[in-house]
């Protein structure tokens, strides 16, 4: 990795910023490195570049102290980088517009993947296939902080603030559907396409089980997934339906408020994680899917992947029994509570 002189001064670096223009749980992965940098740079401006479809993850995060969104740019990254000249730019997951726009902004320092057919625009090559899963995503991110800084750093996930007048809608609607908060579990069927998921029968089986142990179930998903949670519904009528429903503020939280969650590989796993909320995530094996990945972060969290020594059932998610899944909530809600 080619190592550029003002390294060993680490006090003239003054300006970093972090590229991560995808989804939700994405960014929920890379704040780790943010907290990386700043342990490192104290007093350091760092700028993360993101959309504005992330904007409620974000909401009085104290990680970072600027944060853009290329949304309001058009994603013009040239205005972008002369705008905000950072010394530093780390590219967690790059895209070649990113890259080139900062290579052409003279930006002195770029890090990012040796991997991709431009990697001759970054000064700082990381050669590490994040395809093969050998680390969760989150220490992917830490690891290029550590390269560059030559630092061993511990990994610290960011809680999510919650927007109070979200918080006090969504207490207003618990109260109207006569759930208390910290009473109730919510089941996310969707993944918006990003995974192979666990099948609608095996959450609408959860749904049954939860109901039938006195629990209060909230369904939950994009507009795009009414369908989802519908078919739930007909086959479990006691489920509240709030998909499609809820802002990301609202969702978020809500998801404050409950006492336990499961979902696919999603945003909302991940928001789920970091507001320490007793989580269980359902991911495949398939490596650049799997949970050794992408999996949750947070202290009450875990995952279960289908366990099988039959090559054609590697990715079966219904192989995942909803028995399973319900002891395994149990536990991380027990965990919780003993704490």
């Amino acid at each position: 990795m080619q190592i550029m002189n003002f390294e060993n001064t680490y006090s003239d670096i003054r300006s970093v910023a972090v590229v991560r223009t995808d989804r939700i749980g994405d960014i929920i992965l890379t704040l780790p490195m943010c907290v990386g940098i700043k342990e490192v740079l104290p007093n350091v401006k760092l700028t993360l570049i993101a959309r504005r479809y992330v904007e409620p993850v974000l909401f009085k995060c104290q990680v970072v102290d600027n944060v853009v969104f290329i949304d309001d740019y058009e994603n013009n990254f040239k205005t972008i980088f002369t705008n905000i000249s950072p010394q530093v730019a780390f590219f967690p997951r790059p895209r070649f517009n990113e890259v080139y726009y900062a290579f052409k902004s003279n930006i002195p320092v770029r890090i990012g993947s040796a991997y991709r057919w431009y990697s001759f625009l970054f000064t700082h090559k990381i050669k590490e296939h994040r395809k093969i899963a050998k680390f969760n995503e989150a220490r992917y991110n830490l690891r290029m902080v550590e390269k560059f800084f030559r630092r061993n750093l511990d990994l610290k996930y960011v809680k999510i603030n919650v927007k109070p007048e979200a918080e006090t809608k969504i207490l207003e609607m618990l109260e109207i559907l006569n759930i208390e908060k910290n009473n109730f579990v919510i089941l996310h069927p969707g993944s918006g396409g990003s995974t192979i998921t666990w099948p609608l029968f095996r959450f609408t089986e959860l749904a049954q089980i939860l109901i039938q142990t006195g629990n209060k179930v909230i369904i939950t998903g994009s507009s795009q997934e009414i369908p989802l949670a519908t078919e739930i519904q007909k086959m479990v009528p006691e489920v509240v339906n709030l998909t499609g429903r809820l802002d990301l503020y609202e969702m978020i939280a809500l998801i404050s408020l409950a006492r336990g969650l499961v979902a696919n590989s999603t945003g909302i796993l991940h928001i789920a994680s970091v507001l320490e909320i007793p989580t269980v995530g359902l991911f495949p094996n398939t490596p650049h899917l799997s949970a050794k990945r992408w999996g949750p972060i947070g202290p009450f969290s875990s995952t279960i992947s289908p366990m099988t020594t039959n090559p054609e059932q590697f990715d079966d998610m219904s192989i995942i029994t909803p028995d399973i899944v319900f002891l395994e909530l149990q536990k991380q809600i027990s965990k919780k509570e003993a704490k």
